[in-house]
């Protein structure tokens, strides 16, 4: 890659650019190698935040692994549930872990972050099936946990943020406490694929998108539900105030802005 062929990319992003994977030929073939790159490792503690892997338990008993991130206090914290990328397909919570423990530092808050399970292993419902019951295991355990569970954030990144949506869409109207703020980074919301354009043409590409949700959709692909779609809902009024960022030349750009 030329540097005439990164004309549109911002000169601070040219060096990391260089050095991520090409998901353009993520397939069958070669996903477990994608799964090992992208994995992260253990999380520590720090004088500032303490850090643990966790189980949340849903109410139908489903156990979820996760990680736990707290700044070290007495009282009563603010909570973020952090949903990673990954394309429905790759990525673990030990992958954000340090960013979740500064995140934790710096807001003197909690992060719960969770390692749902990964298509096309575990196709639609299964990684929202995760979040939910994360989510349901934070608001059941606020007291044990010692965290207010009023005070709930859902981050999600990428194929996160698709699962954040549809988490909303899904719970948003049956909950006592609802979130007090959705924040999306570049969600991958919409199976439907932009025409080919200035977008989609680093690192996460049309073909691996095209892999990505026909993984997670599996079966469904044909008619699938807006919870696991949510680019097509059109009546979002449940929602909590919802914060999105997208890069100008992602491929998600589109419909990130429609939705």
């Amino acid at each position: 890659m030329t540097d005439n062929d990164l004309d549109e990319v911002g000169p601070g992003l040219r060096a990391p650019l260089a050095v991520l994977p090409n998901f353009g030929t993520l397939s069958m073939d070669n996903l477990a190698s994608f799964r090992d790159a992208l994995a992260g490792v253990a999380p520590e503690a720090t004088d500032a935040v303490s850090a643990e892997q966790v189980e949340a338990i849903g109410a139908d008993g489903h156990v979820v692994p996760c990680i736990l991130h707290r700044a070290r206090s007495d009282a009563p914290l603010p909570v973020i549930l952090n949903i990673h990328g990954g394309g429905y397909v790759v990525g673990d919570a030990a992958r954000e872990a340090p960013a979740m423990s500064a995140l934790a530092a710096t807001l003197g808050c909690a992060v719960l972050s969770v390692d749902y399970r990964l298509a096309p292993d575990a196709p639609y419902p299964a990684a929202l099936d995760d979040c939910a019951a994360a989510l349901q295991w934070l608001q059941a355990q606020a007291s044990a946990l010692n965290i207010d569970p009023g005070r709930i954030v859902i981050r999600g990144v990428s194929a996160g943020g698709g699962l954040a949506a549809g988490l909303m869409l899904r719970c948003a109207e049956s909950m006592e406490l609802p979130p007090r703020l959705l924040m999306l980074i570049y969600p991958m919301l919409d199976n439907r694929l932009q025409p080919a354009g200035r977008t989609g043409n680093y690192v996460w590409t049309r073909d691996a998108n095209r892999f990505g949700w026909d993984a997670y959709l599996g079966e469904h692909a044909a008619n699938p539900p807006l919870e696991a779609v949510p680019g097509m809902a059109e009546n979002l009024a449940a929602f909590p105030p919802t914060f999105i960022a997208v890069g100008d030349i992602d491929l998600f750009l589109a419909e990130n802005l429609e939705f």
